[in-house]
């Protein structure tokens, strides 16, 4: 992909566009989603963005890349952060557990 397409790369989104809520840096929500048409293509990821009808996800794949992609909302459900198979290593550990400061 040159540059100039990576530039144009929406990630997905798309081109109907509402007002987009961003989560706190360090303090998104984590879900599970799912991100291709088969039963076992869902990822743990954050939900770093959102609309009415998308998310915007970010997880790290298999082979240890980050990735970002915008969903239908119907495909993502919240999940907790011990339940997320991947964690980020930079969340804001006390938001996430309040009771253990």
């Amino acid at each position: 992909m040159t540059a100039r397409e990576y530039a144009r790369n929406d990630g997905g989104r798309p081109v109907k566009r509402g007002t987009v809520t961003r989560a706190p840096y360090r303090r998104e929500p984590y879900v599970r989603a799912r991100i291709g048409a088969g039963a076992n293509d869902t990822v743990d990821a954050k939900a770093i963005s959102w609309d009415r009808n998308t998310v915007q996800l970010k997880w790290v794949d298999d082979n240890g890349s980050m990735r970002t992609q915008w969903v239908p909302a119907s495909d993502v459900r919240r999940i907790t952060r011990d339940e997320s198979a991947w964690r980020d290593p930079y969340d804001d550990y006390a938001f996430y557990y309040p009771d253990e400061q």
